[in-house]
Formats: structure tokens, C-alpha cells, sequence
């Protein structure tokens, strides 16, 4: 190892995921801006099988919680990392817990430089757990200003009928806590709300007692639309907005082909939203286009990396590039924003391949595909046999 690369800055990228392409997918973009990248994972992660992460830490099969905890305070102050990247929704929460909560078992030296850490990487504490419960970010972004689907909080199916029948078929049923689109339901009668109630993940159990588990909301039949960013401490540095084109805008779940559109009403509701959660590190915010009125409504936040934020340097927004130029320089110099020249459409990979393995627009559209990244590509086309 040479001077210049001692002199790398490192980020710590932490992942529960063994299947999950967004932290698999990050590393090449962060190395070529010139990080050094750490990862920790479980045993058998897609992220461990990425030749641009300069060193793989495993997380023991079987581990408490206080030893977790202790094994990623241990190699970040190893690592001197400067920043830790959540790769999934269960790593967002536990960084959300060491920050709010005292846990037992975990030495509060250990805790304290860990909540130090996090709070640098994700921003101010007071909007986490209104950007991971839906219930708090509908509030929160309504107080805000921002157009949020008419929608009520409920803590029991009675309270979920009645608040169907005031807003009126279809509404969506969404767990107050959850990810990946686990128990969210488009429901076009009762029966279908009570089924949704029924099946709420055990996620919402991690709702405080007495507060909502679910919400309520008008389903809006727009097209949905996610704007990937990097945020720092309340400013949205570089973004870009991609509209859902598979599956169609009517399902449940992320998008496998994507058009990368200039939207600026969406721009600029994102810009108001990071402000308001005082948020750092990489996002992505959804929202859907209302067909009639073209009014972009928040659906949700995600505070970490998402399947497309590696994509941003394919169109001309390098949100790695610009965290780099973040740390080191305090400014970004780059695109802010996608070009009107650089609108696209891009089939990603591998999820549309995994979606539908004859999918037209596989040979129609370019795709994301890690033709440099043979160990990673490999892993990849096992999921397939894995999801059989």
C-alpha cells in the first residue's frame, strides 16, 4: 500500500443483506472517488463478492446484539472510518437505536463514540424515526408543507375500516414500520383491509405501545417517482428523480426499469423534506405523480443507500463524487441535478433479469450490469437459481 492510498479516507458500509444488490452495487462508485471502503456483512453476503471493497469483516452467524455492537465499534476506530453507511433498513434501525436508546450490555463508552459516529453519517437525530415510521414522516412532511395522500393513523382494524371508509376505495394499508414493501396493500374493500391488518409484518411490534401501527392512505394512481441523494447536514448536495417504469406504476415494490426524468417541482419538495429532517449521508424519497393534477405527494424516505444510487454517475450526478468532495473540500462543484440531455432509461440489473428473464427491455434499454466486477456479476446470476 502506498502513501496515497493510506491517505484514502475510509467509509465503514454495514449490511444485515446477503441478497441485497444496493450495498453490493456501491463500493465500485465510492472506490473510484477515491475512498477506501470497509465493509462488515453476514456470512454469504453480495456485497462480500465485490472486487472494490478493500476489506471484508464477517459478522459471526450466531451474535448478540452487545457483541455486534462491539465488533463495529472495533473496526471503525480500527478503520478510522469517517462516516458508516447503512446498506439496509435493519442496519438504519440499529444505528437509530444506539443513538436514542440504552442498551443493555453495551459499555456507554462504546455506545456514545458509536452514537458520535452516526449522528455525522445520517444528520440530526430528531428526524430519524420520523423519516423510518411512516405514521411521523406523513406528519412531519405535512407540517413541512409538503403534499402528503389523505391518510389516518390507525392502531387496530376497526380504526382501519373506519378510516378506509372516510377516505374512500382503493386506499393503501402501510405498516407504520417496515421496508422492502413488506405488508403494504392496496385494498379495494373491507375484506381486503382486514386483511392487510392481519398480515402487518412483526416490524410494527417495534412501535411504540399505544402508538399507531399502521396508516391509512388514499392510494394515489400516479407513477411513482424516487429521487436519489446525498444530503449533508439539511442540504441536498446532488440528486436525481427516476420514474418507475417496471413493474407497472399500479404494483407494490422498487422499480427494475427506470426513466430518469428532470423533475423540479420534485427537486425542489425533496430539497424542503432534507431540510426538515436535517438529514446527511445518501437518501432516496418516493413519491407518486397525481395523473389529474401532476402534484408530487411524499410516500416515504429511505436513509440509506438504494438499488440506483450507484447509477447517478451513468447520468452525469455522481453522488459519490460529490460526498467525496463533501469531506474533503466542504463543497461539490459537480452536477446537482440531472441534465435535460441526460434523461434515459435504464433496466437494472439484476433485478428486471429476476423479474422476468425474457424481459424485452433487457436488449431495449441499456442496463446497469457489473461487467467489470466478474465475482460479483457471478453471484449475481445465482440468485436466480436462489429465488426459484
Amino acid at each position: 500500500m502506498n502513501d496515497d492510498e493510506r491517505a484514502r479516507p475510509t467509509l465503514l458500509l454495514v449490511t444485515f443483506s446477503t441478497d441485497y444488490p444496493a450495498p453490493a452495487r456501491m463500493p465500485r462508485e465510492l472506490a473510484r472517488a477515491g475512498f477506501e471502503v470497509v465493509l462488515l456483512a453476514p456470512p454469504g453476503a453480495l456485497a462480500a463478492r465485490t472486487r472494490f471493497v478493500d476489506s471484508v469483516h464477517v459478522m459471526p452467524a450466531e451474535q448478540s446484539q452487545p457483541d455486534w455492537i462491539a465488533q463495529l465499534a472495533d473496526l471503525a476506530r480500527q478503520s478510522r472510518a469517517r462516516l458508516l453507511l447503512p446498506g439496509d433498513d435493519v442496519t438504519v434501525q440499529l444505528f437509530i437505536q444506539i443513538v436514542h436508546e440504552a442498551l443493555p450490555g453495551v459499555a456507554p463508552g462504546v455506545q456514545a463514540e458509536l452514537a458520535a459516529l452516526i449522528r455525522r453519517s445520517l444528520g440530526d437525530p430528531a428526524g430519524y424515526l420520523d423519516s423510518i415510521n411512516k405514521v411521523r414522516l406523513a406528519r412531519r412532511a405535512s407540517a413541512l408543507g409538503l403534499p402528503v395522500p389523505r391518510g389516518e393513523s390507525v392502531a387496530d382494524v376497526d380504526a382501519a375500516l373506519r378510516a378506509a371508509a372516510a377516505i374512500g376505495y382503493p386506499v393503501i394499508v402501510r405498516p407504520a414500520i417496515g421496508w422492502a414493501s413488506r405488508g403494504v396493500r392496496v385494498c379495494h374493500g373491507a375484506d381486503d383491509v382486514r386483511a392487510a391488518i392481519a398480515g402487518l409484518p412483526q416490524l410494527a411490534a417495534w412501535v411504540p405501545p399505544g402508538e399507531a401501527c399502521a396508516l391509512v392512505q388514499r392510494f394515489i394512481r400516479g407513477r411513482p417517482v424516487n429521487r436519489a441523494a446525498l444530503a449533508w447536514e439539511g442540504r441536498e448536495v446532488s440528486g436525481f428523480c427516476r420514474s418507475r417504469l417496471r413493474p407497472p406504476p399500479d404494483a407494490v415494490g422498487a422499480g427494475s426499469v427506470t426513466r430518469y426524468v428532470v423533475l423540479p417541482k420534485v427537486a425542489a419538495l425533496n430539497r424542503r423534506l432534507l431540510a426538515g429532517l436535517g438529514a446527511s449521508g445518501f437518501v432516496a424519497t418516493e413519491f407518486r405523480l397525481d395523473p389529474d393534477t401532476g402534484t408530487p405527494y411524499v410516500i416515504e424516505i429511505n436513509r440509506r443507500i438504494v438499488p440506483a444510487t450507484h447509477t447517478g454517475a451513468l447520468v452525469g450526478v455522481d453522488l459519490a463524487a460529490a460526498l467525496f468532495a463533501i469531506l474533503e473540500r466542504g463543497e461539490w462543484n459537480g452536477a446537482a441535478d440531472l441534465a435535460p440531455e441526460n434523461e434515459c432509461t435504464l433496466a437494472l440489473f439484476p433485478q428486471e433479469w429476476l423479474r422476468d428473464r425474457s424481459s424485452p427491455d433487457l436488449h431495449l434499454f441499456p442496463t446497469d450490469a457489473p461487467w467489470d466486477d466478474p465475482g460479483l456479476f457471478q453471484a449475481m446470476l445465482a440468485l436466480r437459481a436462489a429465488n426459484r
